[in-house]
Parts: structure tokens; sequence; C-alpha cells
């Protein structure tokens, strides 16, 4: 797996893709699911955590077919 894609908890284990439905009032203990697939992927809060320590080396990121890559 290339080093430099976001995953762990961000990604769907269901369908690979990196593609969450978050509503807009979301909170620490909103559930958020895939969009492409609807499998339940975790809490805001613990998925919004996840995102910060895989990412708090980057610079930039790409959205690439449902992947998060650092830059």
């Amino acid at each position: 797996m290339d080093s430099k894609r976001l995953d762990h908890k961000l990604d769907c284990k269901a369908c690979g893709t990196i593609l969450m439905d978050i509503p807009n009032n979301a909170e620490e203990h909103t559930a958020i699911h895939c969009s492409q697939c609807g499998a339940y992927l975790g809490e805001w809060g613990e998925l919004q955590d996840d995102f910060h320590k895989q990412a708090r080396d980057a610079q930039a990121f790409d959205l690439n077919h449902g992947n998060i890559l650092k830059k």
C-alpha cells in the first residue's frame, strides 16, 4: 500500500473508498457512513482524529477516485 494514501479508519472496509456521508451538523458522536455503499465508518470525532494523525506532515492533499493522497 502507498504510504501517502490516507486510510486506517478513513477508508471504507467494504468498498475501499474514502467517500463519507457527513451531515452538516455533525458532532463528535455522529455516526458517519460511506456515501458509496452505506457501510458504517465510525463516529465523526474519531474519524477527524484519525485524519489529523495521518495528515500531520502533509502540505497538501489530492482526492483521486475516492482516495486521499498526501502531496
